[in-house]
């Protein structure tokens, strides 16, 4: 990295206060020594003058594609600057758009001191890239370091096959699909023995492993890489490196992405199992616990981005009639296509929760009042032209009451604003059952 008196040379674009001072106090307690530049936007770069930077530091708050475009323009000014991006807005599209934009790393504000700690460990890492200092062990470190924000196990694939370009030039690819016939051809075309495929098979079936190798001769190598989603590499590649095969498919590389699988595989269960304990069972929509886990995430962002939202509370009217005359199995079966109708008239960015009983709420980000009624009405005819299968010969027809409540204006807390929705549902009840109420005017 390019170092001015031995020091690493930092831009910080968009940044308060708090967050320099908090990078600062990590670089210092990791004895790092650096000299901050300050901007406060990225349009500012093109008058700052500076060309050459080791880091970027560039905290943002606007929409993905902006965040993205703003990437692409440090990179275009400052090419060889790592970039990390602060924001209090962690949408994985977005973020995933600005790693393929450039980005080297990513922090949530406000910072947190460990997250600091790893972005900067890898700042080292990414010094010794630039240098060309590479080794096997470095090379691990700086593609595996943070097996935690692997998403799949086509990403820890993607940066298995970084490292092998690092010290292999190939000579040949071949991807296929790990089906019984793809092996067989495949057995055929290498003319590998029935041990050697049923090795093949239990590396397959071995969720951990992602790299196998057939076999070594004449300073080159042939393997199977999986690429996740049940497909398959063969590679042929020539070493080009000075390091042996040994040394560079080594026993700790193979232990990093066994924890890295592991550590993706144990996420996506506690991931699950979350999302169960947020699931309603019967409906499977959102249940109580997730819409004030979701209120909660909403209010907290508006701080940040102003963005007000909207709740409208659903309640099925005279449902008790359905369980009474028909039964429990009916009823059930009747929320969930109700529920279905609900869906199909939002957007996809809207929200549905099963409150309990025959209560539902559908949360409507960046709604204003006049949009929140529209899409209430629309959810409230739809549902009443909607005909439900009770058996093969009988239909039935139901209405709803709907609440509207609207953050900040209507209740500024996760509770109040839920009470306030409810009160609106209430009300509509009283007016005539079927009708989308907002404070005093009623939508028929």
């Amino acid at each position: 990295m390019t170092k001015k008196n031995g020091q690493l040379e930092i831009i910080c674009i968009g940044l308060d206060s708090f967050s320099i001072e908090a990078i600062k106090k990590s670089f210092r307690e990791n004895k790092v020594e650096y000299h901050f530049s300050y901007i406060q936007d990225v349009g500012d770069l093109m008058s700052f003058g500076k060309r050459e930077a080791d880091a970027v530091f560039f905290a943002s708050n606007r929409q993905s594609q902006k965040t993205i475009d703003d990437i692409r323009r440090i990179r275009h000014v400052i090419p060889r600057a790592a970039i990390t991006l602060l924001s209090p807005r962690p949408d994985i599209t977005g973020i995933v758009g600005s790693f393929r934009a450039g980005l080297f790393d990513f922090l949530s504000l406000p910072v947190d001191s460990n997250e600091i700690r790893t972005v900067i460990y890898r700042l080292k890492l990414h010094g010794a890239v630039q240098s060309g200092l590479w080794n096997p062990e470095r090379a691990v470190l700086h593609l595996f370091s943070r097996p935690e924000s692997f998403s799949s196990v086509k990403d820890i694939a993607q940066s298995l096959h970084q490292y092998i370009n690092l010290f292999f030039e190939r000579e040949k690819e071949l991807t296929f699909h790990s089906d019984e016939k793809r092996l067989e051809s495949l057995k055929r075309k290498l003319h590998l023995t029935d041990q050697q495929l049923k090795r093949i098979k239990r590396f397959l079936a071995d969720e951990t492993g992602l790299i196998f190798g057939l076999r070594y001769w004449k300073h080159r190598f042939y393997f199977l890489v999986k690429d996740g989603e049940g497909n398959l590499s063969y590679l042929v590649a020539k070493n080009s490196s000075a390091y042996s095969i040994k040394e560079i498919l080594s026993d700790y590389l193979s232990n990093v992405l066994k924890t890295s699988v592991t550590i993706l595989t144990e996420s996506r269960k506690r991931e699950e199992m979350r999302l169960l304990s947020l699931t309603d069972e019967i409906t499977g929509l959102f249940n109580q616990r997730k819409l004030v886990e979701d209120l909660d995430l909403f209010i907290s962002r508006f701080q940040h981005d102003r963005n007000g939202f909207a709740l409208l509370f659903v309640d099925i009217d005279y449902f008790k009639n359905v369980n009474d005359q028909f039964g429990h199995v009916v009823g059930s079966q009747l929320l969930i296509d109700m529920a279905k109708v609900v869906k199909n008239q939002l957007r996809s960015t809207d929200l549905v929760y099963r409150y309990g009983g025959d209560e539902f709420i559908v949360l409507l980000p960046r709604t204003t009042i006049t949009e929140s009624k529209m899409i209430a009405l629309r959810i409230s005819e739809a549902v009443k032209a909607a005909e439900f299968d009770i058996d093969k010969e009988q239909k039935y027809r139901l209405s709803l009451s709907v609440g509207i409540a609207e953050y900040p204006n209507d209740a500024d807390t996760a509770k109040s604003i839920i009470e306030f929705a409810d009160k609106m549902m209430y009300l509509s009840k009283k007016s005539g059952r079927g009708k989308v109420f907002h404070v005093s005017e009623v939508v028929a």
